[in-house]
């Protein structure tokens, strides 16, 4: 058994077990020994690692398992206020290694918070289950960490790497989350270092030790510094997002239904898509053309007045159109060229970030030249991708790594490619927050399951200051055709459009803008599965349209007075943690019932289902 420690930790290992302890909070946290795993290429499961050697030189700890397919070690190191573990091997046919593992507490009160999407704390529901989930996408990790809280205190696990892992949630006899470290096919095991902070029992204080993390390494940037670079950013703050369709349409008046919709109390509205930016729109989606609205539609909708206008990016895959022009752009594995999206017999294919870059700049040089901002489809979902087509003389017709393709996706983001341009993306990302101003998909609670997983505010307690967290572009506050309300695997919450006062609720809560599909065309799924899809319409003065504005206006007034405040606080008040509150750097308090009933708050009153009440500095209310 060997040992180091400091006036913070002692960590105690030995071959199959390590032990945190905690020894300002006087706890102890454990390494599982069965998520000690790895798993060989071609393999249906993972496989454990046993009989490690463990050695010590000075304040370091190692220990080495030999696996039939080469030396995996992990290094152990005792920083100021933290450890950092990280993992180096030789072994080439393997796919991943555990890193370290999962952790448990004999602490009272055990609780899990998680980055799925916004951010789940999850409570023991007495079952066994188990996801593996990427990250910065629908049910996946939006931020490269997780926290375990107990009565006395949290142990927060800080990936250092924004590409090559997953992460693995659960529970067996208690909840457990890991993170899966990936060879990268042209860097192999690079950036495998993750950091063990340990905290008070609380979820903000989890949450503010990983936003002093980012900041520490450079990767915070706030919103003063990026109005700085780009002074279009300031018209966020109170404005309305709002989608208008993939599909062209000549059935919809956007100028007159712009006007309308400003005329309802939004000063300020952020439209996408009004063309859509791919290599080709030789294409139909439900039978319908992309959208492209004409330049006189684009100069009628920037006469209303705080009007901003998107096209839709969607250009990190492109369909083969037969040119070498574009299968020259694609991304190259192994096998060659990747398929991407499909839309009925519609086919894509990925394309290497540095050619998007090279492809967008010209576009933004002519036909996007009146654009006030850009929407990329899903960019910051992509955490980085290797490219192995040798014939690509932006990266040096030579294989590039997924580290490099993460940077490249920064440039992508940045003011040197879109100007003073608002640039939002599919996906919240924590390792693009600072080169990005918007990132969606938000889930809703689900209730099935009384207090085992309610969503809570992890991104908007890091990057509130920095970043905001949209909904996915049809999961907006109106109910409409396409995209219905379901639950997500295990109950750990709902997603799809419409709940109107839930939503606002949420983004009240969250200090977040309000999202709509107020008018425009869009396909949906007669059979996802087969990709065969249909096309649906939305006009301003539909019911559910009418009912969401009425949601929306308060939230974005409320925006408007504390979308640059960083998120300061934010605790559960009922055991169910279905009301909730949140405070902001300003002084404002937001409380919000986000039950299907009224709850008594304490100190307030009765709060209706779905509902939100602002305290304190900001005297904005539903």
């Amino acid at each position: 058994m060997y040992q180091i420690s400091n006036d913070q930790i002692t960590l105690t290992l030995t071959a199959d077990f390590a032990q945190v302890q905690d020894l300002v909070r006087h706890c102890a946290w454990e390494m599982r020994a069965d998520d000690l795993l790895y798993l060989p290429h071609g393999a249906e499961a993972p496989r454990p690692l046993e009989n490690g050697i463990v050695g010590q030189t000075g304040e370091t700890l190692t220990v080495q398992y030999t696996v039939p397919e080469g030396i995996i070690t992990y290094t152990w190191r005792l920083q100021e206020d933290h450890l950092t573990v990280t993992m180096v091997s030789d072994a080439e046919d393997v796919t991943w290694i555990a890193l370290p593992g999962a952790f448990h507490t004999a602490q009272r009160d055990q609780q899990m918070a998680v980055p799925l999407y916004q951010g789940a704390l999850i409570r023991p529901r007495g079952a066994q289950w188990e996801h593996t989930v990427g990250h910065h996408g629908h049910f996946a990790f939006s931020m490269a960490m997780g926290t375990y809280l107990g009565a006395d205190g949290g142990l927060l696990v800080a990936h250092e790497s924004p590409c090559n892992w997953n992460a693995t949630f659960g529970e067996r006899e208690d909840l457990y989350f890991r993170f899966n470290h990936h060879r990268c096919p042209v860097d192999g095991w690079v950036d495998a270092t993750v950091r063990l902070y340990v905290t008070p029992p609380d979820l903000t204080a989890a949450c503010k030790q990983y936003r002093s993390m980012m900041q520490q390494r450079g990767l915070f940037t706030t919103w003063d510094e990026k109005i700085a670079r780009k002074p279009i950013l300031e018209h966020l703050f109170g404005a309305l997002i709002a989608f208008v369709g993939y599909n062209k349409t000549s059935e919809i008046d956007y100028v007159a239904s712009a006007r309308q919709l400003k005329a309802y109390g939004f000063p300020r509205v952020f439209f996408y898509s009004t063309r859509m930016c791919q290599y080709s729109l030789n294409f139909l989606m439900g039978g319908d053309t992309p959208i492209w609205l004409s330049d006189q539609e684009l100069a009628d909708l920037h006469a209303l007045g705080g009007v901003f206008l998107a096209p839709w990016g969607w250009i990190i895959e492109g369909l083969d159109d037969g040119s070498e022009t574009m299968r020259h752009r694609y991304v190259h594995n192994e096998q060659g060229q990747i398929p991407g999206w499909k839309i009925d017999d519609f086919q894509w294919y990925w394309v290497c970030t540095p050619y998007q870059l090279e492809y967008i700049k010209g576009r933004f040089a002519t036909d996007l030249h009146a654009m006030d901002w850009i929407h990329f489809d899903v960019n910051a979902m992509n955490p980085g991708r290797a490219c192995l087509n040798h014939s690509h003389a932006l990266h040096g017709n030579a294989p590039m790594s997924a580290r490099v393709d993460h940077s490249w996706t920064e440039r992508l983001f940045s003011p040197d490619t879109v100007g003073n341009r608002v640039v939002s993306s599919e996906g919240f990302s924590d390792y693009y927050a600072a080169h990005y101003d918007l990132g969606s998909t938000k889930m809703m609670p689900c209730w099935n399951i009384p207090g085992h997983a309610i969503p809570v505010p992890m991104t908007m307690l890091v990057f509130h200051d920095s970043c905001i967290h949209d909904w996915w572009e049809v999961h907006n506050y109106n109910v409409h055709a396409g995209f219905s309300i379901t639950n997500l695997p295990g109950d750990l919450g709902r997603v799809g459009c419409g709940l109107p006062r839930l939503k606002a609720a949420i983004d009240a809560l969250y200090g977040c803008p309000p999202n709509l599909f107020p008018f425009g065309k869009q396909y949906g799924w007669v059979n996802i599965d087969t990709r065969e899809s249909f096309s649906y319409l939305n006009r301003i003065d539909d019911a559910p349209v009418q009912e969401a504005i009425q949601a929306a206006v308060p939230v974005a007034q409320l925006h408007a007075r504390i979308g640059k405040c960083a998120m300061t606080n934010f605790a559960l008040l009922s055991d169910d943690g279905q009301v909730q509150t949140s405070m902001f750097s300003d002084g404002t308090c937001i409380i919000a019932n986000l039950a299907d009933e009224s709850r008594e708050v304490p100190g307030y009153g009765f709060l209706p289902a779905h509902s939100w009440v602002a305290q304190g500095h900001c005297d904005v209310s539903p």
